[in-house]
């Protein structure tokens, strides 16, 4: 049986199927867990292509040098969590300022060659073919599950440095008890 791959893309467009948004405020469930995001930047919220239900969040370190230092699981600096829907806050302590928020729509069914900004798909477009990157977290129970791709952002998105070094988060599922994990991320 054959999975179905969907992706989501960036879009301000009020006619689409919001499903999220990168950039803004924090979502407000996080007001009382900042302790857990201590020195990180809000990046993206999009609900779950797998239960309308759940939400995905994604946080960056602020130091981007731990980024790179800290790239690949089991160290991968970037943190996932998932949570109930939740509007944005008003906290702007943790807002990327150079991401002008946008909203992200979806989920489109697509062919084996598509990606787009949020792909679910059974494996990965990598930037580096490269075992090392996937290796521990296969070797620990994690499978493939949401590639995130800085190369689908479209104009006007962003007024600085990308958030990736115009690379690709790849977020990882342990199917056992459905934990997410950013499995890694690289770099163009």
């Amino acid at each position: 049986m054959q999975k179905m791959k969907l992706l989501a893309t960036i879009d301000n467009l009020d006619d689409g199927n919001i499903i999220g948004r990168i950039g803004g405020n924090i979502p407000d469930i996080f007001q009382d867990k900042l302790e857990q995001i201590k020195l990180m930047k809000f990046y993206l919220t999009f609900q779950s292509p797998d239960n309308p239900l759940i939400f995905v969040t994604v946080f960056v370190p602020e130091d981007y040098e731990d980024m790179i230092n800290n790239n690949i699981y089991p160290n991968c600096s970037v943190k996932v969590f998932l949570h109930e829907p939740s509007r944005e806050s008003n906290n702007a302590d943790y807002t990327i300022e150079h991401i002008n928020k946008s909203n992200i729509v979806g989920y489109n069914e697509a062919g084996d060659d598509e990606f787009d900004f949020i792909t679910k798909a059974s494996a990965p477009s990598l930037v580096q073919d490269e075992s090392y990157y996937y290796e521990n977290l296969e070797k620990d129970g994690f499978n493939f599950w949401i590639q995130i791709d800085e190369d689908f952002y479209p104009n006007g998105l962003i007024d600085g440095n990308y958030i990736f070094g115009y690379g690709a988060l790849y977020l990882y599922r342990k199917n056992m008890d459905e934990k997410i994990v950013a499995g890694f991320w690289q770099y163009s």
